[in-house]
């Protein structure tokens, strides 16, 4: 690896997302031991420049950024396993949603009905 891969991506606190993954993504069984290592350490990162908030600085950011915007396609690991992320976060949104809506529309149904 060098130097310019090594300060990419660089942070100093670990990422977790207790919301979606209470339990740790090695736990999870949506992501290799790898992959949770790689959100684990670079995941704050990550996330910042996803979300614009932090600015490439290496070649390696500005490709990832890309990939993020939809201009490039995934070709690091570090890119499919935030792709693989945020792909997991979508699927997890869908069945809270879906399983939200089904509970709000049935309670508001026997709330109408009962008046």
């Amino acid at each position: 690896m060098d130097n310019s891969q090594a300060q990419s991506f660089a942070c100093q606190k670990k990422f977790f997302d207790d919301r979606n993954y209470p339990h740790g993504f090695q736990r999870s069984g949506d992501f290799t031991r790898t992959q949770a290592q790689l959100l684990e350490s670079k995941g704050v990162a990550m996330k910042a420049l996803h979300e614009g908030s932090r600015q490439p600085q290496t070649a390696e950011e500005e490709h990832f950024v890309a990939v993020c915007q939809g201009k490039e396609s995934a070709t690091t690991d570090i890119e499919k396993t935030w792709a693989l992320y945020l792909s997991s976060l979508r699927r997890k949104q869908i069945y809270f949603t879906a399983s939200s809506a089904a509970v709000e529309g049935s309670g508001s149904d026997s709330i109408d009905s009962d008046d």
